[in-house]
């Protein structure tokens, strides 16, 4: 409905629960640009992106895990030789999330959440996409950007090193405050960051490069269940360029 914007006060946000014949089935849709991109950590020549990196070592941080683990996934995925743990390095882009596991270090508990030494911790793969794999069609936005109007607090904090878990919550609950319509806020434009309370000049200048109010790019999870079985499919459709609201070409499917 409004072409300029994606938010979380719109329809496709809103999980879908419904029977089907003797099925159970949930649809939830998420745009891939709430998270970070792990496919962006690299460009077309396999050399690392600075901004996903810092992002990447920043969330690594957040949900305490060591900071190796962010070094780890980095020379796994880009294509030189010099990294401290370039042993089993796949020097690519992953084909999904669950390849993490692969990754000498990274433990279920790291890539999903779990008890770490004594503490509940939040997994990484929470955080984290591959979509889009290339940049969309006729895309001009820089790797790394995420969608401020769906990002999570977390997501939000890890674009810079001046933000603080207040400031990133502060957005986050913007987001759900009414507005003049009494409906959920939204970001119509970057700008709009600064309305936020406690948001202060230095932090907004060490982000705004990084955020978007709009993407293309989205993830929907179809779950069936019968009984005691269950199944999942996921799907990755994105906007055409110039197609608004309305165009959407889907890529072929994606393994769950």
């Amino acid at each position: 409905k409004s072409p300029e914007v994606d938010s979380l006060r719109e329809r496709w946000a809103t999980p879908l629960e419904f029977d089907l014949g003797k099925a159970r089935v949930k649809v939830s849709v998420a745009d891939s640009e709430r998270y970070i991109n792990l496919s962006q950590l690299v460009n077309d020549k396999g050399e690392v992106n600075p901004t996903v990196a810092q992002q990447l070592e920043r969330l690594v941080k957040l949900l305490r895990h060591t900071p190796d683990i962010a070094d780890r996934i980095i020379d796994y995925i880009d294509q030189d030789t010099k990294g401290e743990f370039e042993a089993r390095a796949k020097n690519d882009k992953l084909f999904n999330l669950d390849e993490l596991l692969r990754i000498e270090g990274l433990t279920p508990e790291i890539v999903y959440g779990g008890m770490i030494q004594g503490q509940e911790t939040k997994g990484l793969r929470e955080f984290l996409t591959i979509w889009p794999k290339t940049p969309p069609e006729g895309g001009s936005v820089p790797a790394g950007s995420v969608n401020v109007n769906t990002a999570s607090a977390e997501v939000l904090q890890s674009l810079s090193d001046l933000m603080t878990p207040g400031v990133a919550e502060a957005i986050v609950a913007f987001r759900t405050q009414p507005g003049t319509d009494g409906k959920q806020q939204e970001f119509q434009k970057v700008d709009d960051v600064k309305r936020v309370q406690t948001m202060t000049d230095g932090i907004f200048t060490s982000i705004q490069g990084q955020l978007v109010v709009k993407r293309s790019t989205y993830e929907v999870r179809s779950r069936g269940t019968v009984g005691n079985v269950e199944k999942t499919w996921v799907y990755v459709v994105q906007r055409k360029a110039g197609g608004g609201g309305g165009g959407a070409g889907a890529t072929p499917p994606v393994p769950p």
